[in-house]
């Protein structure tokens, strides 16, 4: 009569719960590694670190458990290895959670400046700084507001640019004798340092003209990200 076969499984391949698990871990790190060129254009530098930090961890934890499944001699070295790694992407994790969580409970700054009337004296070729507001890091949608009234007896073209670091907006308002036209600019921006929105405006002439810009308004409003996107036909 023949012993059953009480032979022990073989634990360095691991049970289907482990080989679940990993394959678990390695789809959170395949989200990870496919999300992280647009996670990272919108995180500052500091949090960008802390990213890779949880992808480097996490990816050396993934390793060191299938080393310590085929490797036995040195199983406890590798399970070792992948349970540091996994403390060090599950606390890093969760810092970059609590910074999240920080910010999506403050709310989004909002920036004004403004100036009653500013005397526009220029020609052509001639940009004039009318005004600029200073803002802290972070992503912005900016309006700037104004309309420009002619004192002479000869219509003339105003233009004015609002520049946010390589971003721009940029209008041209033809301005009647003795009348006034409105001009509106809008921009979004993300700085990665503090930094400043810059108002220019110029006229349109070959020789110098005089051009008061009343209510002259820049709003900056915060935001959690900005994306800026081609318009196809």
């Amino acid at each position: 009569m023949s012993e059953p076969d009480t032979q022990p499984p073989d634990r360095a391949g691991g049970g289907p719960s482990s080989g679940a698990a990993t394959g678990l871990v390695a789809a959170v790190i395949g989200v990870l590694i496919t999300s992280l060129p647009q996670l990272a254009e919108q995180l500052s530098p500091g949090n960008r670190a802390l990213l890779a930090l949880v992808a480097l961890s996490l990816g050396l934890s993934v390793f060191a458990t299938v080393r310590a499944r085929r490797e036995a001699p040195r199983r406890r070295l590798w399970v070792t290895t992948a349970v540091a790694g996994g403390v060090v992407s599950g606390g890093t994790a969760l810092v970059l959670g609590a910074g999240a969580l920080l910010g999506a409970v403050t709310a989004p700054p909002v920036a004004i400046g403004f100036n009653d009337e500013f005397l526009l004296r220029s020609h052509a070729d001639e940009d004039v700084r009318i005004g600029a507001l200073p803002l802290a890091a972070g992503s912005y949608v900016i309006w700037a507001k104004l309309y420009a009234e002619n004192p002479e007896d000869s219509g003339v073209r105003v233009t004015c640019r609002l520049d946010a670091g390589n971003d721009y907006d940029i209008l041209a308002a033809d301005v009647p004798p003795a009348g006034s036209a409105p001009i509106t600019l809008t921009v979004a921006h993300t700085y990665r340092d503090a930094d400043s929105v810059v108002l220019r405006c110029r006229n349109a002439s070959r020789s110098a003209r005089s051009t008061s810009l009343k209510q002259v308004k820049i709003l900056a409003l915060g935001a959690d990200s900005v994306r800026i996107d081609y318009l196809g036909g």
